[in-house]
């Protein structure tokens, strides 16, 4: 245990889970992280898909810099600043939903409760429906439309009424909208399970979804807060359906790792939420905004969406390989650069995930139980970079 370490035990609360007990790092740049005794790592984690354009990128720090020197905090509530405004313009210039209007947060938990309540004040109907195994946060409206883990539930019921947890089946979906049809006012899902162990649901099933919502007047809310921003190689999962939501949630990497969420929806739809039913002191923060604007900037200009289809294509099917070599491997999911290699079992994954760090790459876990090690590089991460962590995780594979 480090200096860091045990002045922390003392003065932070242990409710705070970590992945890696006992490392903390000093500095970051590009796709590494180093620790306080200068180590190298190659960082596979990025903050929980959050630096999308791995840790301290150039035009992102300049960005953030030059707003600092401007205007660090005013509240959108008692004064409209340019990039506040700004971000929303680019937003909809990459999102499919039509003549899109954005409500900005702090995080992804605070955007799923801005969306929950977008759908509830509009339609006028309190029900929500989720899925088995999603996440969309830990704050208490966002926690009542999460079962990735159970154990995160446990001690605060009760939780939001009328929520009604789904499994990945069309004709029990429909079953419930039917019968409660006049109290659904939204179903929010992930395109891609993050916490629950990057599943991706069956083909077809989002625009059945889709569908649905439809036929049953029901605001469809996609949780984009993990899979957004190009992660799978497109800004978002849910255009691999060529779906368009009713309400767009994003965080994490909208501002390369700067407190950021956003709740998007059309004009039409966000004309329906009256002035003052929410709000924000610190959401869209000046210097997150103009972060978030070069972020987006970057991506376009160095086309990252690209390299992550492509590199997203290589890591695949160069884990593939593993999969045939080791038994240990069950099965591989994901879309672009989000891979989860399902272990099967937690202890292994553990035991993968720390002999990977001790030799130089830094990796997490999802899943219910853990058993899934996820594979989160940065947009903008090299075929030699992926390569490392191929070695590295290989050579992890045959010492477990």
């Amino acid at each position: 245990m480090n200096k860091l370490e045990n002045r922390g035990k003392k003065v932070l609360s242990p409710v705070l889970a970590r992945y890696h007990a006992g490392f903390s790092v000093a500095k970051a740049r590009g796709s590494y992280v180093y620790d306080d005794q200068g180590k190298k790592y190659l960082d596979f984690a990025t903050g929980i898909a959050c630096d999308i354009l791995g840790h301290c990128h150039p035009k992102v720090v300049s960005a953030a810099k030059k707003q600092l020197d401007r205007l660090i905090h005013a509240c959108v509530g008692v004064a409209l600043y340019e990039p506040y405004v700004k971000l929303a313009e680019e937003l909809r210039k990459i999102v499919p939903i039509k003549k899109a209007q954005s409500f900005f947060c702090q995080s992804g938990a605070e955007a799923v409760e801005a969306a929950i309540k977008l759908a509830k004040f509009a339609s006028k109907k309190p029900g929500i429906i989720a899925f088995q195994g999603g996440f969309h946060g830990r704050t208490l409206g966002a926690l009542s439309v999460t079962t990735s883990k159970m154990k995160y539930r446990e001690g605060y019921e009760p939780l939001l009424p009328e929520v009604y947890i789904a499994p990945f089946d069309l004709l029990l979906v429909e079953g419930l909208l039917k019968e409660n049809d006049w109290k659904i006012g939204g179903v929010i899902i992930e395109p891609v399970l993050g916490e629950g162990g990057y599943v991706v649901p069956p083909s077809g099933f989002l625009k059945g979804v889709r569908a649905l919502c439809d036929k049953y007047n029901t605001l469809l809310i996609v949780d984009e807060v993990q899979t957004g921003m190009g992660h799978t190689g497109k800004w978002l999962a849910c255009e691999h359906e060529g779906i368009v939501p009713d309400i767009l949630v994003l965080a994490k990497g909208l501002a390369s790792g700067l407190p950021l969420g956003a709740c998007v929806a059309s004009q039409e739809l966000m004309a329906k939420w009256s002035p003052g039913a929410h709000g924000s002191t610190f959401g869209g923060n000046p210097v997150c905004c103009a972060a978030a604007i070069a972020t987006i900037e970057t991506i376009k200009k160095e086309k990252l969406l690209a390299n992550t289809a492509k590199l997203g294509r290589y890591l695949m099917n160069e884990l593939s390989k593993l999969k045939a070599s080791f038994p240990l491997v069950k099965e591989l999911r994901g879309l672009g650069l989000l891979i989860g290699v399902d272990l099967g079992n937690s202890a292994a994954a553990r035991k993968v995930i720390d002999l990977c760090l001790a030799h130089g790459l830094l990796l997490i876990s999802t899943g219910k139980d853990g058993s899934v090690v996820r594979f989160i590089p940065p947009l903008n991460v090299s075929k030699k970079e992926i390569d490392l962590a191929l070695k590295i995780f290989g050579a992890a594979l045959r010492d477990v």
